[in-house]
């Protein structure tokens, strides 16, 4: 009977160490099926309503609106004379004389530089004497002519005879006038090439002069840039050797260089003491019309596929849109774009994490 008894006990025990494990199990798979089935209508839910799944990122904006910023067109340049000129010799001879320092102020006919006279002056003194002679014979014919003693024709020889002796005679005085190489215009003597005792050939050079009042600021301008230009247009120069100038654009040149594909823009500046000078490094700044613009942190300026400068918005929907600018002017806090919308929700933190198009979850920034 005890161990009956037992038995039926131990069974009984076994059976509830079953039954317990059993609802256990039923327990967690009901669980487990419960989620999961909540989880697919959610994503389900969520794929309806275009979102993801997960949690959208998050980044912060600012609102930019627009307002007018005057345009500017910066160039690079340097300083030019508005002329220079090599004067060279028109007839050979040694120098004799160099009167004009280098560096000099001269007017237009100053002397630079004189060559010795040599045989110019017998030259001279001979046309003068031959013409003399022609005269006279000529004159003599034209009398006898007169009383029938002279034909016409001899005195027609004659006629001509005297006046290539006037042209000899000429000749003969520019050529003694060309010994003395004189400066073309006003402006300064720059650089001597020919000093006292050298022999100049014709055509070689006894110095440079320039011409300096106007003085021109020259820069290169760009295919995209060159039409906003016209001549007359107001422009500063900001020498790197601290003036700064006002003038006028002088030329903008027609045809474009064909190794760079710019144009050649000339700014003339008043330099009435010459104290500016040529070849210096400039930056040129021509104002533009005032356009509408948004001034933006600098930071957001980012770079897409294809190498276009933009900034990444956010748009009505929390969708991410990156929007192509022109960069128009560094300023103190940012920098001056065009191209965006106005107002612009511009994204200052997280931008570097988005991608064109996802959708965000976006807080304004304090």
């Amino acid at each position: 009977m005890a161990c009956g008894r037992i038995r039926r006990i131990s069974k009984m025990r076994f059976n509830g160490r079953y039954i317990a494990a059993l609802v256990i199990i039923v327990l967690v798979g009901s669980f487990f099926l419960f989620g999961t089935l909540f989880n697919n209508r959610d994503s389900g839910q969520a794929a309806q309503d275009g979102q993801a799944p997960s949690r959208a990122p998050r980044v912060v904006y600012e609102t930019f609106t627009a307002e007018d910023q005057p345009g500017y067109l910066v160039l690079r340049g340097r300083t030019q004379a508005a002329r220079e000129v090599s004067v060279r010799a028109e007839t050979g001879g040694r120098v004799v004389e160099a009167p004009a320092p280098e560096g000099a102020r001269v007017e237009e006919g100053d002397l630079l530089c004189r060559l010795e006279v040599d045989a110019r002056q017998a030259a001279l003194d001979q046309a003068r004497a031959d013409l003399r002679a022609a005269q006279q014979e000529y004159d003599g014919a034209v009398t006898l002519s007169e009383r029938g003693y002279r034909s016409q024709n001899s005195v027609s020889a004659l006629e001509a005879a005297r006046d290539g002796a006037r042209a000899r005679l000429e000749a003969a005085q520019q050529e003694l006038a060309n010994i003395y190489i004189r400066a073309p215009f006003g402006g300064w003597f720059d650089r001597r090439e020919a000093e006292i005792g050298d022999y100049l050939a014709p055509g070689q050079s006894c110095g440079i002069v320039l011409e300096l009042d106007p003085l021109l600021a020259v820069a290169q301008v760009s295919e995209s840039d060159v039409g906003a230009l016209e001549p007359g247009m107001a422009g500063q120069a900001r020498l790197i050797t601290g003036e700064i100038e006002s003038g006028t654009i002088r030329r903008i040149a027609r045809q474009a260089d064909p190794a760079t594909r710019t144009f050649r823009t000339e700014l003339s500046i008043s330099n009435p003491d010459g104290v500016l000078r040529s070849g210096i490094t400039t930056e040129i700044i021509i104002p533009l019309p005032a356009r509408r613009a948004h001034l933006v942190p600098t930071t957001v300026l980012a770079l897409n596929e294809d190498g276009h400068i933009g900034v990444r918005i956010i748009d009505s929907n929390d969708r991410v849109r990156f929007v192509e600018v022109e960069w128009l002017s560094d300023a103190p806090g940012g920098s001056w774009v065009s191209g965006l919308p106005d107002p612009a929700k511009v994204i200052v933190q997280g931008q570097d994490f988005v991608e064109d198009g996802a959708i965000v979850e976006s807080v304004a920034a304090p």
